[in-house]
Parts: structure tokens; C-alpha cells; sequence
């Protein structure tokens, strides 16, 4: 057995405590807790870490392990610590035994030490606990659960806020009403990035700020008797956003309008597409009309003979004259690629585009439709296939050549008016 270099130098056990500490605080904690039997300098270190996550396992004793965490890592950590606490990530079983009271009187410690990142997971209720977390005036940025269940809880519509410091917020409570939502956007002057899940059942949505720049918005299912009229979006300063729906039709929404001058990308995602959207589709592309780079992922319900849900025959096309990156998933059935090409005369600037055939889900409905009416019908690519096209470098006039023939195969239907305007007939 080689013995060890009495000449080697121990570097690492040179470095001073508070170095020691930021580098445990990018592990995360059970893991810096497993440093304590290194040596005795290690033995509480890790506990003075800036970034703390509780987490508990399952078993009849998760309970007690984070009560033995947050005791060591909150309740009895020294506030005159020079590392002041900075990230904590609380992660909560399903069904956990803690109660509310814990839960309150552990972010209530927390907040002494000025936190400036706070993230909840889990399916605990949290609705009693929503004022005291919106009053934790150091935090910066904010995450709560996603995906918890309309059954769960619905955000209380008059909520106080004094975390004006507030810069990234992820709100997944699934039954935010707009209303609450109006007003929680509003009230955060400093709010830059925001994730927002939306249980449609208002008339109107309304997003007003001057300072979000990312935004992703996504409207859930409503209920049966609700209709979601209009989406109105006020942000002169947003460069990002990503609108998706799940499991609800967007076709309900009959006005788009708004100020988004300075967007930059755009990421559309319409979970359930159906011939009735196309009016609502158009006007939100219209409306994102400016961006440099547009994803489109439709997934078209098949239960209906095709149709176009883009842009609808005989209507005004929107100008693209920005757009450069232009990636689009659906299924294109002659209806939908028709509508692409046209949609790509009006795009002068464009330098790279994909092309994604989805086959819809076939349901019940869908017995005895005919299969060669859903089937793809774009160019076959060098693979042999129709399920994707690309093209790429299109400033490059060889790969301009190509693409330019992609679009007299189906340019068929394209007409202009006296003055210069673009419209479909389909074919």
C-alpha cells in the first residue's frame, strides 16, 4: 500500500470556513449533511449553508426526520451568522402529517433571516399560509405548487402584498381566478419573470405590468358553464412568452388585444385544437405577428373532419416581418399545410424552419373517418418520409432554392388583392 506524500499540501483543508460553506451551499443539503464525518472542522459547517432544501422520504418516521432538520438548519441557527440565509426549498410529501401551525411558525423563523428565495412543493394546503409567505418582504423570487387540484384550493381574491422586491414568481394554484390574478400582477411593481396557471371561469383575463419580461401563462380547463371571452395583455416591456391551454378549447376566446411591443419569442401550445379555434388561433398570431422566433405546437382533436385551424379561407393573413425561427407541430393534412404557406409568404425575413407532422389521438368519435384524410402531407423528405421537413441557413440561396420549391408544390391557393394583401383560397 503506498503510503501518502508527507510534502503533499492539503489545499482544500487550507480554504477558509466561509468558502467551504458557498461550496456546500451548490450541494444539495442531504448531501452537505454527509460531509459532517469528514473531520471535526466539518461537523457543522454544512448547517451554516445560504441555501437550505428540506426534504422528507417516505416511511412511517418522514415527519420526525424534517422536524430533526428544521430544527437543526432553522430553529436553532444563529441570526448573527455571516452567511444570512439566501434559498429555501421546502419539498412536502403527499398527504403530510405536518400541520399548518408547524409549517407557519417555520416560515415565520425563516423570514427573520431575510430570505431571498423561497420554493414550496408538495400537494399541502397552503391557502392559510398564503398572507404571511406574500409578506415576506426580502424574497425576490417565489415558487408554490403546481398541479395541486381545483379540489385543493382557490387563491384568496383579496390577498395583502408587501413583497415588493418580488422579481420571478410561479404560481401554480390551479383555481387562480383571473380576477386575483389581474390584481397580483399589478400590485408586483418589480416582477420580471412569471409562471401563471389559470382555472379559466372568468369572462375576461386582463395581465397589466410594466416591468414582466418572461411570461408563461397557462389557462386550465373551466368549467362547463363558464366561457373565457377575452384575453387582454398589457406588458410594454415583455421579450418572452409562452401560452399554452391543457385540456380546455381556446376557441371560446373571442378578442386578443393588448401591448407586447417588444417581443422576441413566442411558444404557443393548444392542447385540444379544434376546427371552431380557428378564429381565436388567427387573432392570436396577429397578435404575436412582430416576434423574431414563433413555436407552434397544436395537438388537433380527430374526432372532426379536418379543417384548417390557423388561419381561416378568404381571411386577411397577418405579415411576419420579424420573424426568423418558425418551428410548427400539428398535423398537416392538407387543410394546415395549405395554411403554413401561406403563413411563410408573409414571412420575408425567415432563415430556419421545422416541421412536425402530429397524428391526433383517434377517440370514439373518430370511427369510420377516413385515415388518408388526417394523413401527412408534407414533401417527402430525404429519409422517405412525410413526417418532418426542415430547412435551414435560408439566407444561403441554395437552401432558399429548395424552400422555394416547397412552396410552388402547394402555392396553388394564394391570391393578392389590388393592393398587395395576401389571402387564402383553399383548394
Amino acid at each position: 500500500m503506498a503510503m501518502a506524500d508527507p510534502d503533499e499540501i492539503d489545499l482544500f483543508g487550507m480554504l477558509p470556513d466561509d468558502l467551504v460553506v458557498t461550496i456546500l451551499s451548490f450541494l444539495p443539503t442531504p448531501v452537505a449533511a454527509r460531509t459532517s464525518v469528514l473531520c471535526r472542522r466539518f461537523r457543522h459547517l454544512w448547517e451554516a449553508s445560504p441555501s437550505l432544501t428540506l426534504t422528507t422520504e417516505s416511511g412511517s418516521d418522514f415527519a420526525v426526520n424534517f422536524y430533526n432538520m428544521a430544527d437543526r438548519l432553522i430553529f436553532e441557527r444563529d441570526p448573527s451568522h455571516p452567511h444570512p440565509l439566501l434559498s429555501l426549498h421546502i419539498q412536502l410529501p403527499n398527504y403530510s402529517k405536518l400541520t399548518d401551525y408547524y409549517i407557519h411558525h417555520l416560515l415565520m423563523k425563516a423570514r427573520s433571516f431575510h430570505p431571498r428565495h423561497l420554493t414550496i412543493e408538495g400537494s399541502h394546503s397552503l391557502v392559510c399560509l398564503l398572507v404571511f409567505i406574500f409578506s415576506i418582504d426580502s424574497l425576490e423570487s417565489l415558487s408554490l405548487p403546481t398541479g395541486i387540484g381545483p379540489y385543493r384550493c382557490l387563491f384568496p381574491p383579496h390577498l395583502p402584498i408587501s413583497c415588493h422586491r418580488l422579481r420571478t414568481l410561479s404560481l401554480g394554484f390551479f383555481r387562480v381566478d383571473s380576477a386575483s390574478a389581474t390584481r397580483l400582477v399589478s400590485e408586483l411593481c418589480s416582477l420580471e419573470d412569471l409562471y401563471l396557471e389559470i382555472y379559466a371561469r372568468d369572462k375576461t383575463l386582463t395581465l397589466s405590468s410594466q416591468s414582466i419580461r418572461k411570461l408563461k401563462l397557462i389557462i386550465g380547463a373551466s368549467d362547463s358553464d363558464s366561457k373565457f371571452h377575452t384575453l387582454a395583455l398589457s406588458l410594454p416591456s415583455l421579450e418572452a412568452l409562452h401560452f399554452e391551454t391543457r385540456g380546455a378549447s381556446f376557441g371560446q376566446c373571442h378578442m386578443i388585444h393588448g401591448q407586447i411591443p417588444l417581443l422576441k419569442t413566442a411558444v404557443v401550445s393548444l392542447d385540444e385544437a379544434y376546427a371552431e379555434d380557428v378564429t381565436a388561433v388567427a387573432a392570436l398570431l396577429n397578435f404575436i405577428s412582430h416576434a423574431g422566433e414563433l413555436s407552434l405546437r397544436l395537438k388537433e382533436e380527430r374526432f372532426l373532419v379536418p379543417g384548417p385551424i390557423l388561419f381561416e379561407p378568404g381571411k386577411y393573413v397577418p405579415n411576419f416581418p420579424n420573424l426568423k425561427r418558425l418551428d410548427v407541430s400539428l398535423c398537416f393534412h392538407d387543410h394546415n399545410l395549405d395554411s403554413v404557406i401561406m403563413m411563410l409568404h408573409n414571412c420575408p425575413a425567415l432563415e430556419s424552419l421545422k416541421l412536425v407532422h402530429k397524428i391526433p389521438k383517434f377517440t370514439d368519435w373518430a370511427q369510420g373517418r377516413k385515415r388518408k384524410d388526417w394523413r401527412s402531407e408534407l414533401p417527402r423528405n430525404a429519409d422517405g418520409n412525410r413526417r418532418y421537413a426542415s430547412f435551414t441557413n435560408l439566407h444561403s440561396w441554395k437552401n432558399k432554392k429548395e424552400f422555394m420549391k416547397f412552396l410552388d408544390k402547394k402555392c396553388t391557393f394564394v391570391r393578392r388583392t389590388q393592393n398587395g394583401d395576401l389571402y387564402c383560397q383553399l383548394r
